[in-house]
Order: C-alpha cells, then sequence, then structure tokens
C-alpha cells in the first residue's frame, strides 16, 4: 500500500513540476507575436522554398501557435501544399513544452531533426501541383483574432497597461485558464501510468529481450499521431526520458502527430486533413522503422 501511495505523490509531485515549467514556456511564446509572421508571409508568398523553410520554422515553434499559423496560410492559399507538409511534420505539439522542460537538449535536438525532415519532404512535394493533392476554398486572408495578438499602435497604451493587459488576456485567459489543468491532468495521468507499469514490469528489459514489442510499440505510436490533439502523445515522451523506448519511436510519433495544428485543417476540408495525416504517418512509419531497424 506504501509503494501505491509513493508512486502517487511521486507522480502528483512531478506533474506539478513539470506544469510549472511548461506553462513559464508557454508564457515565454506568448510574449512573441507569432502571427506577425503572418506580413511575412505575404512578402515571400511565390517563393517555394522560402515558404517551406519558414513554415518549418513556425512549426518547429514549441506548442500549437506556430502549427495554426501555418494552416490558416495554407488554407488562404498562402502557402504551398508542401510548405504545410513541412510545418506539420515540424510540429509536435504541447509536447515539444514537456520535453523541453524536462531535456533541453533533447527538445533542441527533435526539434532540429524534424526541422531538417520536414523542409526535405516539403521541397519534394514543390514537384507535385497543389491541385492534384488537395482542394482549395477561395478565402480573404485572415488571420484570426484568437491567434492574432498584435497592437498596431504601441504609442496608444502606456508600458504598465500593455504589461496588465498581456498578464490578463495572455497569461491569465489563455496559458493558466485554458491549458494549467488539461497539462496537469495529462502529466499527472501519465506519470501515474508509467509509475504503476515500472511498478509491476520492467519495461526496458521486455523491450531489450522482445524485440517485436519496440515494433509493436511503433505501430502504436504512429496510429496515436492521427490524433489531432496534444496529450496522449506524452506518454511517448516519458518512455524515452525513462529510456524505456529508443528515438525512433519518440520520432515516428512526432512526424506523425500535429498537436491541435490540424483541427482548423479538418475543419475546412477533410479530405485535405486526411492527405495531411496520410503523409505525416506514413513518413513516420518509414523513418521509424528505418532507424529502428538499424539499431536492432
Amino acid at each position: 500500500m506504501q509503494t501505491t501511495i509513493d508512486i502517487l505523490w511521486e507522480a502528483l509531485r512531478e506533474s506539478v513540476s513539470i506544469t510549472l515549467l511548461v506553462l513559464v514556456l508557454m508564457a515565454v511564446i506568448e510574449s512573441v507575436n507569432v502571427s506577425s509572421f503572418g506580413k511575412f508571409f505575404q512578402k515571400i508568398h511565390g517563393h517555394p522554398v522560402a515558404e517551406v523553410a519558414l513554415a518549418c520554422l513556425l512549426g518547429a515553434i514549441p506548442g500549437c501557435a506556430g502549427g495554426f499559423v501555418v494552416v490558416s496560410m495554407f488554407t488562404h492559399r498562402m502557402l504551398s501544399f508542401g510548405a504545410l507538409i513541412g510545418g506539420m511534420v515540424a510540429t509536435f505539439g504541447d509536447e515539444a513544452l514537456f520535453l523541453a522542460a524536462e531535456s533541453p537538449m533533447q527538445a533542441l535536438m527533435l526539434t532540429g531533426i524534424l526541422y531538417v525532415i520536414g523542409f526535405v519532404v516539403g521541397l519534394l512535394l514543390l514537384k507535385i501541383p497543389d491541385n492534384k493533392i488537395v482542394i482549395f476554398e477561395d478565402h480573404d486572408f485572415e488571420l484570426h483574432e484568437e491567434h492574432q495578438h498584435t497592437h498596431t499602435d504601441p504609442e496608444d497604451h502606456h508600458w504598465r497597461e500593455r504589461i496588465v493587459h498581456f498578464l490578463r488576456e495572455h497569461v491569465w485567459e489563455h496559458v493558466i485558464k485554458k491549458h494549467a489543468l488539461t497539462l496537469l491532468l495529462y502529466a499527472f495521468g501519465t506519470l501515474l501510468v508509467l509509475g504503476l507499469l515500472n511498478h509491476f514490469f520492467d519495461l526496458q528489459t521486455i523491450m531489450e529481450t522482445n524485440v517485436w514489442t519496440k515494433w509493436i510499440l511503433l505501430l502504436i505510436a504512429v496510429a496515436v499521431g492521427f490524433l489531432p490533439v496534444s496529450g496522449p502523445h506524452l506518454i511517448f515522451v516519458m518512455l524515452f526520458l525513462q529510456g524505456s523506448i529508443p528515438f525512433s519511436i519518440l520520432l515516428a510519433n512526432s512526424i506523425a502527430q500535429n498537436g491541435h495544428a490540424g483541427i482548423p485543417l479538418m475543419a475546412q476540408s477533410r479530405r485535405n486533413f486526411l492527405v495531411m495525416k496520410g503523409i505525416t504517418m506514413g513518413l513516420g512509419l518509414l523513418v521509424g522503422a528505418l532507424l529502428l531497424g538499424v539499431s536492432s
């Protein structure tokens, strides 16, 4: 009984610690106006390689904000499909924040690898006309208010008022109210499950003695990557940090998943969403299987 209480306490303690670090990172990212990239996209529109490079850069921003901007630009026909895929490959949702909070160097390495993969795949897809892959609807370009936090005339507000506005609207309304409880529950649930599993099973030994379990986990990691949410993928981050799964499985899941960024694309067109998911999941399975095969 005492062991179960210890596992519960350790999961709660670590989940609170991780959640606080993640919220701090979110607040920092909120302070950087991601939606201002919209104007920059207008300048590079028509330069496919630059579009792919910038889309991947936005996707590499921890969290889903950058991914939302990439999808918005694509649905308003300001980005090619290749740039969209590049940005979606580079995006791995709020899990990027958890990994950065726990191991900044591992997060930086994974982000860099995803950027390179997304950029290369995005360039290759530029050779295929977009109208052969996806469907478009006509929209006037508009960065929606929930993702646009620019203040066009900062002289109208005193600096103290701007700080209060940022703390109230961005930190409290967006970071804390919308994310804090969800992050805490996902972190606590994941850590609790892993703590109980590690107590009753030696996951690392099972992985080492039964090679087939790695391939099953690879398939599961890619399948879970279909979900257009952040949270369920956290288990692969935690398993990797614990040394229970190889990097190839985490990478496969990270390529396949896009956090919440896929939701607005699904709203625009289920077909476009499924095509995007088919490519990212297929790519995740391919890369994961190659690396897993080499390391086995």
